[in-house]
């Protein structure tokens, strides 16, 4: 991916002819001088009152301020984008090509947190990360660092596993903490139950996790069954699990799958109205399923699309670049609900479901937007390479 249009700029030639070669919508832009280097990559939500702006004359750029844009700018290249998400997927991958040494820590992406887990080390721990290279199960995303911790502190708490790790990895000659005698803890540490066995708690809590709402129901029959047998203190102690347990699957913790199943279809808005564009999501990899749609298909050819693209593509291990990719999609999924465009789980479609979000898209690609000359700049960034 790089630009679909260009545009050659002459200090001397008639202006207003240069700006009508270029669209006023919404794209991410590059500018480059005489020997096309680099300059800046921006995205605004109209390119011609952008480069109005910046090559009329008296706009400066540059670290300092002190370069005047139509000294140094010669070539101007675009990708059109149309919608947030497009917007920001396109400028990351642009910024990863045109600017590598820098271009990280000018995006201010937000990453993905999630909990990681390696099931087949001899004591294995919960911990939140935004590094997913290890191996291991890794939960997510969560919002952020803080949410994370929450999630893996409600897991120990909820499955009785070990809080302190230097003890745990003393085993079966630790001595056991506080937590033992409150019942919070089977205590492997002080061989009080086997590794292996400890290891079966582990298992749960990720059988659990990938599928809290099974849990809440076995254990809200377990409840059911309790109070028939009039043990009444049993059953108060299960509401109160199940009421523990409802939150996994919920509110902070609502995204929470494994990395495996990082998988959506996202309808995007298109560049007309009554038009939209389908995005495919896949573990550490966003492709666009098709450019426009002008017409509302039918939900059973939207399912199909996504499903056979995603059965197409192999398991690979997670790019650093896909690891960005995660934490843009992870961005979207916790921003709030006011722009236009849906994200839906693969595990998840259904045709009433697609259907529904086709029918609000529309009805919200419907409403009138006011027309802005102004340039929009959405994202800026510079070369200091």
């Amino acid at each position: 991916m790089m630009f679909e249009g260009k545009a050659e700029f002459d200090p001397a030639a008639d202006f207003e002819a240069f700006l009508a070669k270029v669209p006023a919508r919404w794209v991410v832009y590059l500018v480059s001088d005489a020997d096309d280097a680099p300059l800046q990559l921006l995205c605004v939500k109209n390119l011609r009152a952008s480069l109005k702006r910046r090559l009329g004359g008296n706009e400066q750029m540059g670290p300092t301020r002190r370069v005047n844009y139509r000294d140094v700018v010669r070539r101007v290249r675009w990708q059109r984008v149309d919608s947030t998400f497009e917007a920001d997927w396109v400028y990351h991958e642009i910024a990863r090509q045109i600017f590598p040494r820098t271009y990280r820590g000018m995006l201010g992406h937000r990453p993905a947190w999630f909990v990681q887990i390696n099931p087949d080390t001899r004591f294995p721990r919960f911990v939140k990360t935004i590094e997913l290279s290890r191996p291991g199960v890794y939960l997510g995303p969560l919002e952020d660092k803080h949410a994370a911790a929450r999630l893996y502190h409600s897991i120990e708490d909820l499955f009785d596993l070990c809080r302190y790790y230097n003890i745990l990895i003393e085993a079966p000659n630790g001595k056991a903490c506080a937590y033992k005698e409150m019942g919070k803890c089977p205590a492997p540490c002080d061989g009080s139950i086997s590794v292996e066995q400890y290891h079966n708690q582990i298992d749960l809590a990720l059988r659990t996790l990938a599928d809290p709402a099974d849990a809440v129901r076995a254990h809200h029959r377990r409840m059911e069954q309790a109070a028939t047998e009039l043990r009444f203190e049993t059953a108060a102690k299960i509401k109160q699990y199940v009421a523990e347990l409802s939150r996994l699957g919920k509110g902070a913790f609502r995204h929470v799958r494994k990395l495996n199943d990082f998988a959506f279809l996202s309808i995007q808005p298109g560049p007309r109205k009554g038009s939209a564009k389908l995005f495919l999501i896949c573990p550490g990899d966003i492709q666009m399923l098709a450019c426009t749609i002008d017409q509302k298909p039918r939900a059973s050819e939207i399912i199909h699309a996504a499903l056979t693209a995603a059965a197409e593509r192999s398991s690979k291990n997670i790019s650093e670049a896909g690891v960005e990719r995660i934490g843009i999609v992870s961005g979207h999924l916790f921003s709030p609900k006011a722009m236009p465009g849906v994200f839906m789980r693969l595990d998840e479609l259904s045709e009433p479901k697609v259907s529904k979000a086709i029918n609000d898209l529309w009805k919200k690609l419907a409403e009138p937007t006011p027309s802005d000359d102004d340039e929009g700049v959405l994202k800026e960034l510079d070369s200091l390479e």
